[in-house]
Parts: C-alpha cells; structure tokens; sequence
C-alpha cells in the first residue's frame, strides 16, 4: 500500500485499527508511525501532513505524549508479562488526544503466549485505537494476526535516505556502520546504538585471540548479554561472507559463526558459545586462508 493512501486515511479517520510493517527498514518503519501518530493527533494536519509545531507534534515526537506507546522486546522477545501491562494501557480512557497509537517494535519477536495475548486485543479493540506492528517478517507473526491486519512492505532504503532518517548520528560513522553491516539497516542501526568503536574493537580483539590462539585474551571480552553477542557475531558473519568472497577466508568459518548464532537464539549462554567458537576457529587456524 503506498504511504500517501495510509496518510490520507489517518486524515480521514478510516485507517484500520491494525497495521503490520514488515520489511528491511525499521528506521522507516518507525517514522511512518511516528507520522501516522502525529497526523491522528494533530490539530493542524493538512494534506502535506502534520503541522511539526504544535504541543501535541513536538510530544509524540519526543516520545512524551500520554496516548501514543512504544513497546519493543526486552533483550530478545517480547514475553506476555510485557503484553499483559501494554493491555493495560491500552483500555485506559484517551487522556489528551483524538486517538491512542500503540506501535510494537520487532513484533516478530513476540513469543507464541504474548502473540496469543495480543490477538485477543486485536478482536475487540478499544474504540479510536490503532496498533501497528513493526516486523522483518511478515510470516513470523500469528497467521490469526496477520490475517487480521492491513500489511504494509518496507523495502530497503538507499544508504542516503536512510542516514537522512537517522537523528544526530555522523554521517562517516553512519557509513562505517552502514559497510560493516553489509548494508542490512536493521544492522547498521543496531550498530549505531551499540557504538561502532566498541564494536570494533570487540571484534578485532576476538580476531587477534583466534589468530594467537590466546585462550586468557577472551577473558577481556565478558561479560556480555545475548544482543551484544548476537550483534558482534553477525557483523563476524558478514566479514567472513566478505572473506569467502575475496578467497581469504575458508567456509568453515562463516559456518561456524551462523551455528554460533543459531544457539545463542535458542537461549544459550552467550559466553559459554563465544569460548566454544573461538576453540572451533583455533583448531581450524583461524579458518583464514594463508
């Protein structure tokens, strides 16, 4: 559905009280709700959009505004208990504002009781109440929600656009972000947030004790939680893809790194995985080709 049809929904007051973005860019994802909020609330919308410079505009936008929510996973999924208090909020009385926007952030990562608890909300919602889900994945989510929801697919944004959508962030630290990623915003964004100089200095120095085979030099490397670890090893991911492509790096690695990964989503001790890869990787020389 194009964006300019949702707009001119929300300013009719006809748009569905369930949407489901799903695709590459979250950043995107994340503005067009932020706009849709805006333009539901806004005393001076107009066709070109919300009027920026109102109270309630300013508030949504800074993320203060009473009717409008942000729920996203605690680490890694969003469990019931996060969804049973949004219930809550959700069936107050609206406090300042035409409607209540509540916008859930990598609803793919809602564990099957949560999207349960969910679809009960999405059957009989509050009156003047839009959800939008944001996802990667349209196919993650409870088919009886999907089957629910007006989808909305976000395709990738070139690398200006999307540094453009990003707030306060340097452009050469975006782009580094941005290459290290192997263009995957989702990525990109994450690594922002983290911090690219923290990032690279874990990696390099998770290469140099695979190289050196220097089991105590991992110790410098905890603790971390599981979305440090899964974020560090998919960044190894795309360099060794890189490697393989380049003929400097042997499959074996890449391999090791996605089976690393794999476990850490199912719950694993981050850093019991991360010593086990790094013994994978001694006993394979690095798995870098000489």
């Amino acid at each position: 559905m194009r964006l300019a049809l949702l707009e001119k929904a929300a300013r009719d007051n006809r748009l569905a009280h369930l949407l489901l973005f799903h695709g590459e860019s979250a950043v995107h994802q994340r503005e067009v709700a932020l706009r849709l909020a805006q333009i539901l609330n806004c005393g001076n919308t107009t066709s070109e959009g919300p009027c920026q410079n109102c109270a309630t505009c300013r508030k949504i936008r800074s993320g203060n505004h009473p009717e409008v929510s942000w729920l996203k996973p605690l680490k890694t999924t969003i469990g019931i208990e996060q969804i049973l208090t949004w219930q809550e909020k959700i069936y107050l009385k609206h406090y300042e504002g035409n409607y209540k926007v509540a916008i859930i952030e990598q609803a793919d990562a809602l564990t099957l009781p949560a999207a349960n608890s969910l679809l009960k909300v999405i059957e009989e919602p509050p009156a003047r109440t839009v959800i939008i889900l944001c996802a990667k994945n349209a196919e993650s989510i409870l088919t009886t929600i999907q089957s629910r929801a007006q989808l909305v697919y976000f395709p990738n944004l070139s690398q200006e656009i999307w540094v453009q959508e990003l707030e306060e962030v340097d452009e050469q630290e975006a782009s580094l972000a941005f290459r290290l990623s192997g263009k995957n915003q989702n990525l990109a964004t994450d690594i922002i947030r983290h911090g690219v100089t923290l990032l690279q200095e874990w990696v390099g120095t998770f290469e140099t004790a695979v190289e050196e085979r220097n089991f105590l030099k991992l110790f410098t490397l905890f603790p971390l939680d599981k979305h440090q670890a899964l974020l560090y090893l998919q960044v190894m991911a795309v360099q060794a893809q890189e490697g393989i492509q380049k003929g400097t790096i042997y499959p074996y690695k890449f391999l090791a790194i996605g089976k690393a990964i794999d476990v850490i989503r199912q719950q694993a001790n981050p850093r019991l995985v991360i010593e086990v890869l790094a013994l994978e990787l001694f006993q394979q020389g690095g798995a870098r080709c000489d």
